[in-house]
């Protein structure tokens, strides 16, 4: 099929961590990371309308007329290789939990492509060479994408109830996905902006915002509610996927306290917690 992972997805590709991070450590690197995000959004090209505030336990009120996003430069960010092989990525999931996924040969190539792209960028071969520093993957590029491939790409059941591999890491923190009475997961800007220009999502109302760029909001997704979104506008595709990739690594199950450029920051990410999946991504997302 063209993929040099595609024949690895089944291995186990994980090693056993050897290197302990300090939240120093954590820090320094975060804030490099943030640094080096070369194809982060700045505010030229991407303008959003916090509007009403909102709050979790709000069943539906629309307290923001207006879409969340009022300006996003596409012409120059969507180019981007990276932030086009991204987005095409985006529409090849069923949105319902339950409903199996299958990867088409087209789909398996758009993720070698979007792999492919972010692994040219300062921002991955950072994240490769500290979790590598510290034990957790292995020593090559090569490698760390396989790896990537798999905690992120790798379907498997939302539900320990099910057999259908209904979901995988990357669809539910960066695309989004229901259930039979709520929107999960869902933990990405430019999925956020697509569906909202498309007119499939309702923004209404932020929850709170903090720096950097960091904002909560509550939406209406294919007439589901999402009670708390939470992500940073702005940021590349390779930022969010090296972020969250990172935490599940060095702070896995719990949660992924760090100092990025000045500003407290607490990732959440969590393993799989059943059968022969539990190497796998469940979600990742901004406390």
């Amino acid at each position: 099929m063209g993929s040099p992972y595609a024949c690895l997805v089944g291995l186990s590709v994980l090693v056993v961590a050897t290197g302990y991070v300090s939240d120093s450590e954590l820090s320094q690197f975060m804030t490099n990371l943030w640094n080096e995000d070369a194809n982060r959004a700045s505010s030229a090209y991407v303008r959003y309308d916090l509007q009403g505030h909102s709050h979790t336990g709000n069943t539906g009120v629309d307290n923001a007329p207006d879409r969340f996003f009022s300006y996003v430069n596409e012409a120059q960010l969507f180019h981007k290789p990276t932030y086009s092989t991204f987005i095409s990525l985006l529409n090849n999931y069923h949105y319902m939990t339950g409903t199996s996924e299958y990867q088409t040969t087209t789909e398996d190539t758009e993720v070698t492509s979007f792999l492919s792209q972010i692994s040219q960028t300062n921002v991955i071969r950072l994240a490769q060479q500290f979790l590598h520093s510290k034990g957790y993957i292995p020593g090559s590029m090569s490698d760390f994408l396989t790896t990537l491939r798999k905690i992120w790409f790798h379907f498997y059941p939302r539900s320990s109830h099910t057999t259908h591999e209904d979901t995988s890491g990357f669809e539910h923190v960066f695309v989004g996905e229901t259930t039979s009475s709520k929107v999960d997961g869902f933990h990405n800007w430019i999925q956020y902006y697509l569906e909202e220009k498309h007119g499939r999502l309702n923004y209404l109302g932020f929850v709170y915002t903090k720096q950097p760029n960091i904002v909560g909001t509550h939406f209406q997704w294919h007439n589901k509610i999402k009670s708390l979104s939470s992500f940073i506008v702005g940021t590349s595709p390779e930022f969010d996927l090296a972020m969250y990739t990172v935490c599940f690594f060095v702070r896995q199950d719990g949660d992924c306290r760090f100092s990025m450029a000045g500003h407290s920051m607490d990732i959440k990410s969590y393993t799989v917690p059943f059968g022969s999946y539990r190497d796998l991504i469940a979600t990742a997302y901004i406390n």
